[in-house]
């Protein structure tokens, strides 16, 4: 079973260390080192990436969606482009 670290850090990889560090405020060392699941995901990065993209808290908190109430995964999104009212890229 995925944990809200796992989702984290998979969307971490799909943004890339460089775009969540610049909305993190700059350290690109550490979101590096968390893409690569060489150190853990704190609340800190959860917190940056729930402000950033709103409509994914719920997937990132449990891994499940509800597009009814506007939250939805990446991978939702991707397969429902007409549906989601942004992305992540």
């Amino acid at each position: 079973m995925q944990t809200a670290g796992d989702r984290a850090r998979a969307f971490i990889k799909r943004l890339g260390p460089e775009k969540a560090s610049e909305l993190g405020g700059g350290n690109h060392d550490r979101w590096r080192s968390v893409s690569k699941g060489a150190v853990r995901v704190s609340t800190e990065e959860i917190d940056v990436l729930v402000k950033a993209y709103p409509q994914y808290a719920f997937w990132l908190a449990c891994g499940q969606i509800a597009p009814e109430i506007g939250q939805t995964s990446p991978a939702y999104d991707d397969t429902h482009p007409d549906l989601s009212p942004s992305s992540a890229e």
